[in-house]
């Protein structure tokens, strides 16, 4: 597949993720950008939670459902807007003289847009080329599990089969890539790197815009500034998708800011350009729901960011209120911050998943978010150059506080993480990251976006400032002349920004996309043609270690150990120990039989990380005499179980 192939693809990608959100927020009332910008989240929250009740109502996992419950919504937004419009206030509609900046807007997005997606083509290489990196495996498979059982709950995608207890999992991001491989027809890879593009290029500048607009206004200099500095930063997006790959943190920090602005314009302190509260804090629900199923932990650091937001609120609601009424929210806000802790220090990943270790001293760690060239990664200079400026704008108070008190919180928890002495301090305040530096470091954007618009916005502002002083007769600008420069700006900002960090991370995570770490191209050919081998519906026993069990996400036939790492259920154990005694112990075939494990995959050669897992039923495959061959390449071969006396 080529990438103008993967086209129409990412096209499909972009409805799922946005139109569900968008058609329901027009038609409850919201506008311009925030409609835009509630779109993914909203859309994400109805999709990931449709999936989590369509087991309940006995619903086959599809896109229909999704289509039913956005389309019931939306007619449910109409029906108040009909007969009850006075709820939605006053709100003039925006004069045909204002409507280039529909214009503006789409510039903003298109210089990351490019920007992101040209970036992302370098890392991963081609359409169909995987991340093969740990987590993938769990991944990959678990989108085919989505699609052959009908059921994408965050509730039971679990563990996949490899043991007999299912544990919840967030699966929002599968879900919708289940939804692009449904509504293609295109293989699993393809529908992955679909919705990177789409999460990378799409939903994070629309939502990076979408943040920093509730602090700027929608003026055209600061929208397409922010477009811009979205794609300069190599700790996100492009880390998180050689890092694990951690695709669903990935799509929950790309939906962060646009969550995070709804909360600031519901609690009053970002810009709500006419929305009614009531609307805003409804809109909430579902993209806070979205954020959840796509990563508990994000949630969790949704609700640590609103803090600054929160306190903010409480100063100038006490500004106006007079007597008890002014000590309420102050109340509020203590129980939220004491439930908060609780639950806090009680929902969190096991002690030992959160073994990361710190990877520098404190003050490499304070060098490194003031350039936001995080994990060693390099600096980005123009980063470094706007924080600076930001700096001094939050001395003379010009940056709002809100935005100041989050920077300050990510830059805070990266730095402990990454450079803090293991301990009870560090563990309670990253542990629900697992301790793990990389996803710290994906959330210092989220607020350096906003932070550099400002600083770059503020010296747009005085450059021009001084240029009507020098040149009073020359420099006076039309507003669209304004707009087309800015957007030269922002362009430049943004491909001066890809010289740093973000170069750095696509030449590290390229080696995780493009190399042969667990699939050497033989191997990749032999799973091309499983498919024809292997029946529908007969299990593959292989070890996970070496890239066998990528036969159930790349060729569709299940393998007998989905994933590594996890407690082999014991029927699944005696095949893999007793495979070679299948001539002389009528145990075994009846146990091949119960799990119609026909087919051996021994994929030789190394291991992934060196690993030196062995398993009999593998290891014995080549003289084992009640296996025959049936298929091969280099090194890779494809086994049929022959020597069961009553066959199949």
């Amino acid at each position: 597949m080529t990438w103008w192939q993967l086209s129409p693809i990412v096209l499909c990608a972009a409805v799922i993720v946005f139109l569900p959100g968008y058609a329901l927020g027009r038609c409850w009332g919201l506008r311009g950008l925030v409609a835009a910008g509630a779109a993914a989240p909203v859309s994400v929250g109805v999709t990931a939670g449709m999936a989590v009740l369509c087991p309940v109502l006995g619903l086959r996992w599809s896109v229909w459902p999704v289509l039913a419950a956005s389309v019931l919504a939306a007619l449910g937004g109409l029906a108040v807007r009909r007969f009850a419009p006075a709820a939605f206030g006053s709100r003039p509609a925006a004069p045909l003289r204002a409507r280039w900046t529909l214009v503006v807007h789409a510039g903003a997005v298109l210089i990351p847009a490019v920007l992101l997606t040209r970036g992302l083509v370098r890392l991963i290489g081609g359409p169909d080329n995987i991340s093969q990196a740990w987590d993938n495996l769990f991944h990959l498979n678990a989108i085919r599990s989505v699609l052959d059982t009908g059921s994408g709950s965050s509730l039971t995608l679990g563990e996949l089969g490899a043991s007999d207890r299912v544990h919840p999992y967030p699966a929002a991001w599968h879900d919708l890539v289940s939804l692009v491989v449904q509504v293609t027809g295109t293989s699993i890879p393809a529908a992955v790197t679909a919705v990177t593009i789409v999460v990378a290029a799409l939903v994070w500048p629309v939502s990076c815009i979408f943040l920093t607009t509730r602090v700027t206004g929608t003026r055209p200099v600061p929208v397409l500034l922010a477009g811009g500095l979205a794609a300069v930063f190599g700790a996100f997006p492009y880390q998180l998708l050689y890092f694990g790959p951690l695709y669903p943190f990935f799509l929950a920090v790309a939906l962060l800011p646009a969550v995070l602005a709804l909360v600031a314009m519901a609690a009053g302190v970002g810009a709500r350009h006419g929305t009614p509260r009531w609307l805003l804090v409804l809109t909430l629900v579902p993209a806070a729901a979205g954020l959840a199923l796509a990563h508990p932990s994000e949630f969790l650091a949704l609700a640590v960011f609103s803090v600054p937001v929160l306190v903010v609120a409480i100063i100038r609601y006490r500004r106006h209120a007079t007597g008890a009424r002014r000590w309420i929210p102050v109340a509020l806000l203590a129980g939220y911050l004491a439930a908060g802790a609780v639950v806090w220090a009680e929902v969190r990943p096991s002690a030992d998943g959160s073994h990361w270790q710190p990877v520098q001293t404190l003050s490499q760690a304070i060098g490194e978010v003031l350039t936001v060239g995080t994990m060693k990664l390099g600096p980005t200079w123009v980063v470094l150059a706007l924080t600076v400026v930001a700096a001094g704008l939050a001395l003379r108070r010009q940056v709002s506080w809100w935005v100041l008190g989050g920077y300050l919180i990510a830059a805070a928890l990266y730095v402990a993480t990454s450079a803090g002495k293991p301990g009870r301090v560090r563990s309670f305040l990253a542990g629900i990251w697992y301790d793990d530096p990389h996803r710290l470091a994906a959330q210092l954007p989220v607020f350096a976006v906003v932070l550099c618009t400002i600083a770059a916005a503020w010296s747009c502002t005085r450059l021009r400032a001084a240029m009507t002083l020098r040149f009073p007769d020359r420099a006076r600008l039309s507003a669209p002349l304004v707009a087309v420069l800015a957007f030269v700006v922002a362009a430049g900002i943004g491909v001066a920004g890809q010289r740093s960090s973000v170069n750095s991370a696509i030449g590290t995570g390229g080696n995780v996309f493009q190399r042969s770490d667990m699939l050497s191209p033989d191997e990749r050919a032999l799973l091309a043609r499983l498919d024809r081998t292997v029946p529908i519906g007969d299990t593959v026993i292989g070890n996970p270690w070496s890239g066998a069990s990528f036969s159930y996400a790349l060729a569709d036939r299940r393998a007998l150990i989905l994933q590594y790492g996890t407690k082999v259920p014991a029927k699944t154990q005696f095949v893999l120990d007793h495979l070679p005694e299948l001539r002389t112990d009528p145990a075994v075939c009846a146990a091949v039989r119960a799990q119609r494990s026909w087919f051996v995959l021994d994929f030789g050669g190394p291991q992934y990380l060196g690993m030196n897992a062995h398993y009999r039923a593998i290891d014995t495959a080549a003289v084992n005499s009640g296996l025959t061959v049936v298929d091969h390449q280099g090194a890779a071969t494809l086994y049929l179980v022959t020597g069961c006396r009553s066959g199949r």
